[in-house]
């Protein structure tokens, strides 16, 4: 107990929504550190600067936190996704954002691990998988609207879903020769096969 209280931070005074960033900061470097199953909620609320009492009633769970925090990666993800493609029309927008989406993976530790090294995460998530591919789906297919697909809207819906679930099967079940993985092959990747699927 002692030792928590030597590492805590001075308490976090900031606004509510200043405090959920910190704890999300928090959460996401303790996921990223140790996995999901070893990950410590007094950790995270004593590195967040928050008490246990305040990060208890915002995520009264290790799995609502760690939900926030992967949707908080979203989000940030789809953000960096669609500058990655603005100005693009629909064809290069699919290859771009599949390039863009291997830079992060490989960049982005958290995003590594939560996705590719730890299974404790799909377990968690499974129950709302089917919600996330709907979620994504319908962004993407928003952002290549937007980059100028004239197909029709039903079309365009399936073909972005196929992507989304080829991505999440990647990246689930990585190939086994790293070079495809890398930014390169997967531009290649999209180009040659996925790409044509829009228009």
């Amino acid at each position: 107990m002692s030792s928590v209280k030597t590492r805590r931070k001075t308490r976090n005074t900031s606004s509510p929504e200043d405090q959920e960033q910190a704890i999300l900061a928090a959460a996401g470097a303790e996921f990223t550190s140790v996995g999901v199953r070893r990950a410590n909620m007094d950790e995270v609320a004593a590195n967040a600067g928050v008490s246990r009492s305040t990060l208890y009633r915002r995520f009264p769970n290790k799995e609502e936190l760690l939900l926030a925090v992967a949707n908080d990666l979203y989000q940030r993800g789809m953000v960096r996704l669609e500058a990655a493609v603005v100005g693009l029309g629909p064809a290069e927008a699919v290859v771009e954002a599949f390039a863009e989406g291997a830079v992060m993976i490989s960049e982005d530790p958290l995003m590594r691990r939560l996705v590719l090294t730890d299974f404790e995460m799909r377990g968690i998530t499974a129950s709302v998988t089917s919600l996330f591919i709907d979620t994504v789906t319908a962004r993407v297919a928003a952002t290549l609207r937007s980059a100028g697909a004239q197909m029709p809207e039903q079309d365009l819906l399936r073909a972005v879903e196929l992507h989304v679930r080829l991505v999440i099967s990647f990246l689930e079940v990585p190939a086994s020769d790293e070079r495809r993985q890398q930014p390169d092959a997967v531009r290649e990747l999209a180009a040659k096969y996925l790409a044509p699927m829009i228009w």
